[in-house]
């Protein structure tokens, strides 16, 4: 047992005794440290390649689960709203890679600026310029990018992580505080305006904490019709949180159904997706001139897209220049391409 003496003698050497409480608060205190540090030097990391980013506790999941399943069962309910909440209400977490072996610890959202891109073609003597919105672009590209500086920073540390890909990817950019969505419900950054893809990781980087920011509209939205009057098809109504999906151009030519009669030959804008509401919007005024020029088709390969019937694969020059596009693969269905490409040059 130790007498006072003792005591004195240790406290004159500058020692003090710790319980062993004591000792693991203060381990915790030095990881939580650099735990924070790493997560500050991602974020810089993501400057340093030209994107934004945020991370969030794995936890959040519970609540991006919780906004999908509301919207699904909210007053605008519609088939589309109905397929993405499965993906993220489902139990098996079919977000989380069957690759990914380690604990998820957190959720990582990165905006990654993205410019339209305008392909040519072709076509009876004429060069006719098409465009592609800026989502449909070099994803793949752009994920692997960003996951490869993502996992090359962690790696040292001894953590991974992997893609999300079935995520609400906006939802979880406006939570984080990344984004804000317009009335086009199309998400807005100050620096990128809407002219950006947004993708989604997890790691098992700890994360405890994080700013949670609730769904959030644009302030200039509030007394703005601008997107509201321009859609071609009235899918944007001014007094609803969220647009009419079953009207929207972009869900239509997505898919290889036939379209419907109530869209007029001259709504069509793009040769996958739309982009009116978004050029027209006075936030984009200074990036929507932020254009890139893509592959250019020969009067061969434009024939062949427009003739191409059924499911039969493109012939391989056809499909190496699509590949060329960039387009993401799921759009280069060839009952979805030939459509409506003939849309915008017949």
């Amino acid at each position: 047992m130790w007498n006072g003496k003792r005591k004195n003698r240790v406290k004159k050497s500058g020692l003090n005794y710790r319980t062993g409480s004591d000792i693991i608060k203060t381990q915790n205190i030095f990881i939580t440290r650099q735990v924070k540090k790493m997560i500050t030097g991602l974020l810089n990391e993501f400057i340093i390649q030209g994107d934004r980013g945020a991370v969030v506790p794995f936890s959040r999941i519970e609540n991006l689960k919780k906004d999908m399943m509301d919207l699904q069962n909210g007053e605008f309910h519609t088939e589309w709203l109905n397929r993405m909440a499965n993906h993220i209400t489902d139990e098996a977490n079919k977000f989380i890679p069957s690759d990914f072996s380690v604990k998820p610890c957190s959720l990582i959202t990165v905006l990654i600026p993205s410019p339209k891109v305008i392909l040519k073609f072709n076509y009876n003597g004429k060069l006719i310029p098409v465009e592609v919105p800026t989502h449909y672009t070099n994803w793949d590209k752009n994920n692997d990018r960003v996951l490869k500086y993502i996992i090359d920073y962690l790696k040292p540390h001894g953590y991974t992580a992997a893609k999300a890909v079935t995520l609400s990817h906006k939802l979880l950019a406006v939570h984080s505080g990344l984004a804000l969505y317009g009335r086009n419900n199309i998400c807005y950054n100050d620096d990128y305006g809407s002219y950006m893809q947004i993708m989604s990781y997890i790691s098992d980087l700890p994360c405890n904490e994080s700013p949670w920011f609730p769904i959030r509209r644009m302030e200039s939205c509030e007394n703005c019709r601008v997107c509201v009057t321009s859609c071609p098809t009235g899918a944007i109504d001014f007094n609803r949180q969220l647009i009419n999906s079953d009207r929207c151009i972009t869900l239509v030519n997505e898919l290889p159904d036939e379209f419907p009669i109530w869209i007029k030959k001259n709504a069509h804008n793009s040769i996958i997706g739309c982009s009116i509401c978004q050029d027209c919007c006075p936030v984009n005024a200074i990036n929507k001139n932020n254009i890139k020029l893509g592959a250019t088709f020969t009067e061969e390969e434009t024939a062949e897209l427009l003739n191409h019937k059924g499911n039969e694969p493109y012939s391989e020059s056809l499909s190496v220049k699509i590949e060329m596009a960039g387009i993401l693969q799921e759009y280069t269905n060839p009952n979805v391409l030939p459509r409506n490409l003939a849309m915008l040059i017949l």
